[in-house]
């Protein structure tokens, strides 16, 4: 027997949280019948979400991706926007780990390992995240807020920051308030994963060491 949220999520449907989530909504059954927090399956169990049966365990995959200038960083879109997954041709259904606004490009980490998506973005985890800054006029690091993150380089209109917390638009509205646009953001790290020499729209399948080092 196995937890059934630990199930949704070794299946590549949601993180545990997500799973948890779907549960409550009751969106998840379990032969037949509504699903509740705690339940357990075992293999014989018929579990289905959001009227699609979830009768496999999927093969793990891991991808980094150099995500567009233009792409939204969701599996799902209502308006039919370009989406970072679709640069990755898979037969499973892959989640973006974490998220880079539309006007923002660079790595990104796709997956449908749901533990993993979990620990990366745990706030107790604090996995840092590098991003190259351009902004319409010089920077003046005493005037950016930068909180518990950290900017590790600065020339001109250009910087680099680390950061260990990360809020939605954050380091647009960090620098909003320091009076600056910001006219490019690039991600060029997770943790130890680098973008390194990765063109726009560029997919590559991560190695074991690189799954490793992000566990």
């Amino acid at each position: 027997m196995k937890r059934l949220n630990k199930f949704l999520a070794e299946s590549g449907i949601a993180s545990r949280r997500g799973a948890d989530k779907l549960i409550l909504e009751n969106k998840v059954l379990i032969n037949g019948k509504v699903a509740k927090l705690g339940d357990k399956v075992s293999d014989r169990d018929r579990v289905v979400v959001n009227s699609q049966e979830i009768n496999r365990v999927e093969e793990k995959e891991y991808f980094a991706v150099y995500k567009p200038v233009g792409y939204v960083s969701t599996a799902n879109d209502e308006w039919g926007r370009a989406k970072v997954t679709d640069l990755v041709k898979s037969k499973n259904r892959l989640y973006p780990v974490g998220r880079l606004d539309k006007n923002s490009e660079g790595l990104m980490i796709l997956t449908n390992d749901g533990e993993l998506t979990l620990r990366l973005t745990h706030p107790r985890y604090h996995l840092e995240k590098e991003y190259e800054v351009e902004t319409d006029r010089k920077i003046d690091v005493k005037k950016i807020n930068t909180g518990q993150n950290k900017i590790i380089w600065r020339d001109g209109n250009k910087m680099k920051i680390i950061m260990y917390e990360g809020k939605k638009r954050q380091i647009r509205n960090m620098c909003w308030e320091a009076g600056l646009r910001v006219k490019k953001l690039k991600r060029v790290r997770m943790g130890r994963l680098m973008l390194g020499e990765m063109k726009v729209g560029e997919v590559r399948r991560l190695g074991q060491k690189e799954i490793k080092e992000l566990r």
